[in-house]
């Protein structure tokens, strides 16, 4: 059986120029028409489908509009006891992890001090242990316990070092410099020599850099 060819959706160039000039002739009118309405003042709308809402024929229209206006009343309130309720929750929730964080820091750092034989932090899980005392004790145990560790380790740097490079800051070399006292005692060794060396000084203008040169040059060799 020989299928049967479809129906070619092709048009002709003569209904095509035809709509073509339809078209054009439609657009002409309404920028005519918008020209005249200008003139006269005429305003007109769109026309667009408006929701018709309930006819006044209805029999039981203002039964209608009342069980609407309830419904809308009952679902703000039924919104607002809601956020109510996630607000509630969520305060609650976030004193409970606060809670719960501080006893897990007490109870890790306890057993850090257990590991390390150092006793003289209180492991108790009371109401100052909530305020943050033994948090705070235990910071400052172990702060103090960093601050030897990197002193040890800064004067066996120093002691097998023959030039030390002290690295500034270019947006404040007074700031990121060490103490002034610190500064001599370790160029109290007659073998010791300090550079001062300015970092990130494509942040600020070259004038800066270049006074921040000369000033610091009057201690130490700067680069």
């Amino acid at each position: 059986m020989v299928k049967k060819k479809g129906k070619s959706k092709r048009t002709t160039l003569k209904d095509k120029y035809k709509i073509q000039r339809r078209v054009v002739e439609t657009h002409r009118k309404n920028r005519k028409q918008a020209k005249r309405d200008a003139k006269a003042g005429i305003v007109r709308h769109d026309k667009k489908k408006k929701d018709p809402g309930i006819p006044n024929s209805w029999p039981f229209k203002q039964e209608l509009l009342q069980n609407i206006r309830q419904a809308k009343e009952r679902d703000e309130q039924r919104k607002l006891e809601e956020k109510e309720r996630r607000r509630s929750k969520n305060n609650n929730s976030d004193a409970a992890d606060l809670t719960e964080l501080v006893a897990q820091a007490n109870q890790k750092q306890s057993e850090f001090d257990a590991r390390l034989g150092n006793s003289n932090v209180p492991a108790n899980n009371n109401d100052d242990d909530v305020d943050g005392f033994a948090i705070r004790t235990a910071k400052q145990s172990h702060g103090q316990q960093s601050r030897r560790a990197y002193l040890r380790e800064l004067k066996k740097v120093i002691s097998t070092s023959d030039v030390i490079l002290q690295v500034l800051d270019a947006r404040d070399p007074l700031g990121t410099r060490i103490h002034p006292a610190i500064e001599a005692g370790i160029l109290s060794h007659y073998d010791k020599r300090m550079v001062l060396v300015l970092n990130k000084i494509d942040l600020i203008p070259k004038n800066n850099v270049s006074e921040w040169l000369t000033y610091l040059r009057r201690a130490h060799p700067t680069v």
